[in-house]
């Protein structure tokens, strides 16, 4: 075995070593699947710290020769499969992760470390083959094909840092371009490839790589087609990981989930599940995996209305999106849609397919929304929405207090604000106001907008966190335009909306809240149902 050929079965074993390894190797059913065929070309990326590198762990050590890993898969669910035995240990693998040689290049030349440090396991393993003037993995390859028709399998993580790091020079570039080409293009080559998996964070630049790498299907954080599941952790994953670790999954599914695949799969950040469960506390973990100025870089630029855009998506609203003129690049933007497209890849967005390449996206779930907040506090533009965001802790504890005139005179603020983007009496504005005004409810509540309670849907609804709002009342929020504020408690109580909150054993606050199209004032009356 060795480290890039035929690496085996170790990295696969200190990843079940895991407190918490969640079993991905119905993914090889599915890759299974593309071996030999026309689809073997395989690249799929996600946002960082998605399971890229697990993935090509497992995968390496299922087809790898020079080891026996059925013990070890024996365990896992791709056992009950019936394609389980058909490619296990069947093929030479070669397994690159292009950001390590990238940051411990010893020549400056990825391509050059690549080639020569596999060349020499070419020769460790394969003794009886002659390596004498091959100095490329591709003729390794085909040195070992011919002589004893072994196809190989080819698994390249992070292959697109020699195309986003700013620190690649154009020489290095060009030679990178020049290898993926002569790697998987080749007519030669292309024979002896049984499958391909290369991962990434951006799908392939169009206007530099993807012509030269057209042999591949691209499965992203857009359109992950049948890989959708092994995108992340599903729900009934983080179900089980909950339960296995007396963790509420209440709590973590208010914190976590939000990201939406193409399939309607819900998708949890692996990395911020583990964390929570390793150190019994629900926090933003894979926002201090990256520095938040990446994300204000982004949202600085106001193409079209952007800085319009992200102020209605931290009010909870999903705004549309067209993302398939997005050449996959991290700068030089001058689109709109293409700056949305880029925090759709990169996780700070989740997105929800329409058709023709036009859907919606949105903030996913409340660990990155506080990362937003973080971003937008040091961007310029943004002032007003965080006068807002800033004052709605007091707003909850006017709210709290039942104090009616502070709560309409934050909503006037708030309200004020959204009216610069929307038409000032439209009722989407008033909801999207007291979303925005409500903003750090979420530190100790579950947010629910439009919930289904009772005999019809409340606005909003505030429940309190069994970890984080002990002690603290639910809340039910109605909203009436030129109505009344008893009118809008009426509707509460008539609907009966406190009906589906029987399993919360608190008392229950109804709040009224009624918009006066004439004045532009909002006013506020409070009813306490105590249980």
């Amino acid at each position: 075995m060795g480290i890039f050929l035929n690496p085996g079965t170790g990295n696969l074993a200190i990843d079940m070593n895991s407190r918490f390894y969640v079993d991905k190797s119905r993914l090889l059913v599915e890759l299974n699947h593309l071996v030999g065929t026309n689809e073997r070309f395989v690249c799929t990326s996600r946002a960082r710290r998605f399971g890229k590198t697990m993935a090509g762990n497992m995968i390496a050590a299922y087809y790898s020769k020079n080891c026996d890993s059925r013990d070890i898969f024996s365990k896992l669910k791709i056992a009950q499969n019936p394609s389980f035995e058909k490619y296990l240990n069947k093929f030479n693998v070669i397994q690159l992760d292009i950001n390590d040689l990238f940051c411990n290049s010893t020549t400056g030349s990825v391509v050059k470390d690549a080639n020569k440090y596999v060349r020499e396991e070419f020769t460790e393993q394969f003794p009886d083959i002659s390596f004498e003037g091959c100095d490329s993995i591709p003729q390794c390859m085909n040195k070992v094909f011919k002589a004893t028709g072994e196809k190989f399998v080819i698994i390249m993580d992070e292959y697109d840092v020699m195309v986003r790091d700013p620190a690649v020079s154009q020489e290095q570039f060009a030679e990178y371009l020049q290898f993926l080409n002569g790697l998987f293009k080749g007519q030669s080559v292309s024979s002896c490839i049984a499958l391909a998996y290369l991962t990434g964070i951006l799908p392939f630049i169009r206007d530099r790589v993807q012509s030269k790498l057209n042999v591949f299907r691209e499965y992203s954080m857009v359109d992950a087609g049948q890989f959708s599941e092994f995108v992340g952790f599903t729900k009934e994953e983080v179900k089980d990981l909950c339960d296995a670790n007396n963790m509420n999954f209440e709590e973590v599914t208010n914190f976590y989930d939000g990201y939406l695949m193409i399939d309607g799969t819900h998708i949890y950040n692996p990395k911020s599940v583990v964390e929570a469960m390793t150190r019994r506390r629900i926090d933003s973990y894979w926002t201090q995996t990256g520095h938040f100025g990446v994300l204000a870089d982004y949202v600085r630029m106001d193409f079209q209305g952007l800085h319009e855009d992200v102020n209605r998506m931290m009010a909870g609203e999903k705004i549309p999106v067209n993302v398939s003129t997005y050449l996959n690049t991290m700068r030089d933007f001058s689109r709109r849609d293409d700056v949305l497209a880029c925090l759709i890849h990169l996780g700070y967005l989740t997105y929800q397919y329409l058709k023709f390449g036009s859907g919606l996206c949105w903030i996913p779930n409340r660990e990155i929304l506080q990362q937003w907040a973080v971003a937008l506090e040091v961007t310029p533009g943004f002032e007003n929405v965080m006068k807002i965001v800033n004052a709605s802790r007091q707003l909850v504890e006017d709210t709290l207090a039942m104090n009616a005139e502070a709560v309409a005179k934050g909503l006037d603020a708030a309200h004020q604000f959204v009216a610069n983007n929307y038409n000032y009496n439209n009722e989407m504005a008033l909801q999207s106001a007291v979303m925005l005004a409500y903003f750090h409810a979420i530190d100790r509540f579950f947010v629910f907008k439009e919930p289904q309670l009772g005999n019809g849907r409340a606005d909003v609804v505030l429940v309190p966190s069994s970890m984080y709002g002990k002690g603290l009342p639910a809340v039910i929020i109605e909203l009436k335009k030129d109505g009344s504020v008893g009118s809008a408690l009426d509707q509460i109580k008539n609907k009966e909306y406190f009906k589906e909150l029987s399993n919360y054993s608190g008392d229950i606050l109804f709040v009224g809240i009624n918009y006066d199209s004439a004045t532009k004032k909002h006013s506020c009356g409070f009813e306490r149902f105590v249980k």
